[in-house]
């Protein structure tokens, strides 16, 4: 019987082939060279999914097969367009780092301020010396600069001469920036004064103030904040805007040094399934997740995480039963309610129940106790936990919020080695609950995921060196399990960033614990 089925033949000279293309899994070769050899033809159907289309999402990506946790599903060079992000205070326009009055310089051709180590800048340049009698002139540093939210529309605006295909596709991806499509007028109003800026101070008559109303919308929506500066910039990238959004994504997004966007498969994805993405911060409870959505990229979310009020049963937005014999905690039978809709809080054990406005109120209150908090803090984030644990469930945002700025803090000030081991036990169960959390609410977070599970093998390890000798082996093997989780979440992050430095360390304190648990293992193994 012919061992290879029908189809398994090599792409390039139809011989058996077992060899598949690690991208699509459809393709076969009877060698790398015929791979290498093929790569340019069969670069235009490598993908794992397709672009799909109904009313309600709009369009999305679909996985065409099977998609193995880690799997790249996108990997895009360089974005459409980039630029600072909004309401940013005066900065840098090639290499965005914030500028002062001493740290400044102003272009010699437009006047756009530089910092002395950059010559060169954006397109903005030509586009102000074109539509500009004068330079421009910012002299005031200390506060955000309004002029500066024009600057990534005028880069979109330039790509219709420099890239013409470049500017048909970004024109191509949503925008819903228009009076009568937009889903909150602050959005539409936003986007009009941006245009209205433009063509007031630029003078072109290239654009009518609907054209960049529309291009003012397409970055507000397909807009990805970068990291790989400081501070953030965003871009807007070609294919990687089809992502769908989810506050439980089941795609990982990261960055290249050079500001390429890389999307990865955070957990194993069936034939058929959406691919998603998240557009917000995943550690806000549901009511500001929504609203942030609503506001920034004009849509009402419907995710399953926000249909379902606990959360995957995390009870992340919960309240505790205010009746004090009561252990139940207090949820609403939906977060997705109209303006009319208020339903209340009731318990799940004894049916008590609080109105919406009651419940708005006490985690409002709350809200305001956490922004009152001192930074940095060990003990204050203590007084916070203790003081709200009798009203908000121990899983509720606001507990989070705080339990992973104290899990972080402890060790940070004094170090590990000088930590009193109560606390460094203290801060091994709260790394732990908060990575079962965050496996349940937010899978796809790697820099967030990774970042915790090294602050927990940090903990451990130190734990392991106060102990006895007969224990250490154990607890260093434990540490070094939960440190190679940790790494492969943050391997792929580029350099230039914590997270990325982190998996360098991670990647060396690997080896120097084989070298220490071999050591103990011979030690333990070794005649009397």
């Amino acid at each position: 019987m012919n061992e290879f089925i029908e189809n398994e033949v090599c792409a390039m000279c139809k011989s058996p082939a077992k060899q598949k293309c690690s991208g699509c899994k459809t393709i076969f070769y009877c060698s790398r060279e015929h791979q290498k050899r093929h790569w340019k033809e069969h670069s235009k159907n490598c993908t794992s999914f397709q672009l799909a289309e109904d009313e309600k999402v709009g369009r999305y990506y679909m996985a065409t097969r099977r998609i193995v946790a880690g799997d790249v599903i996108l990997h895009e060079e360089k974005p459409l367009v980039a630029g600072p992000l909004q309401d940013t205070l005066p900065l840098c326009l090639n290499c965005y780092v914030i500028l002062s009055v001493e740290s400044s310089k102003p272009c010699d051709k437009c006047g756009w301020p530089l910092c002395t180590n950059c010559q060169e800048h954006g397109p903005e340049c030509n586009f102000t010396i074109k539509h500009k009698d004068t330079k421009i002139s910012i002299t005031d540093f200390d506060y955000p600069h309004p002029t500066y939210n024009c600057i990534t529309v005028v880069r979109a605006m330039c790509l219709k001469e420099s890239d013409p295909d470049a500017y048909a596709r970004l024109l191509n991806l949503e925008g819903h920036c228009t009076e009568s499509n937009s889903n909150d007028q602050f959005n539409f109003d936003e986007c009009r004064n941006i245009a209205q800026f433009i063509k007031r101070v630029f003078k072109t008559t290239e654009f009518t103030e609907n054209e960049i109303a529309k291009i003012a919308g397409i970055l507000k929506i397909n807009g990805h904040e970068v990291p790989i500066t400081e501070p953030a910039h965003m871009a807007v990238y070609d294919s990687g805007s089809f992502f769908e959004h989810s506050c439980r994504a089941n795609c990982s997004k990261s960055f290249t040094e050079n500001g390429g966007i890389i999307i990865r498969a955070a957990f194993p994805i069936s034939k058929g399934e959406h691919l998603t993405i998240c557009y917000t911060d995943p550690l806000w409870g549901v009511i500001n997740r929504r609203h942030h959505l609503l506001r920034t990229k004009f849509f009402e979310c419907t995710c399953q995480r926000c249909i379902d009020p606990t959360e995957f049963k995390t009870m992340f937005n919960a309240l505790l039963c205010s009746k004090r014999e009561c252990s139940g905690f207090m949820l609403p039978r939906s977060f997705i309610i109209n303006k009319e809709e208020r339903p209340d809080f009731i318990c799940n054990i004894c049916n008590f129940s609080i109105s919406w406005d009651v419940a708005e109120q006490i985690i409002e209150k709350i809200g305001i106790d956490l922004s009152q908090i001192k930074k940095g803090d060990i003990q204050a984030c203590k007084i916070f936990l203790e003081r709200h644990s009798k009203t908000l469930h121990e899983n509720h945002f606001y507990m989070i919020d705080v339990k992973l700025a104290l899990s972080q803090l402890i060790g940070q000030e004094k170090m590990l080695t000088n930590t009193e081991i109560e606390l460094i036990s203290e801060k091994i169960l709260l790394c732990k609950k908060l990575n079962e959390l965050f496996g349940i609410l937010v899978p796809a977070e790697n820099r967030l995921r990774g970042l915790n599970l090294f602050e927990m093998h940090a903990a451990i390890a130190e734990f392991g060196r106060r102990q006895e000798q007969s224990e250490l082996r154990a607890i260093l093997m434990e540490s070094r399990r939960i440190l190679t989780e940790a790494y492969k979440f943050l391997r792929h992050e580029p350099e230039i960033l914590p997270e990325g430095k982190i998996a360098i360390q991670a990647r060396n304190n690997i080896l120097e614990m084989d070298v220490i648990i071999k050591a103990l293992c011979q030690a333990s193994i070794a005649p009397i």
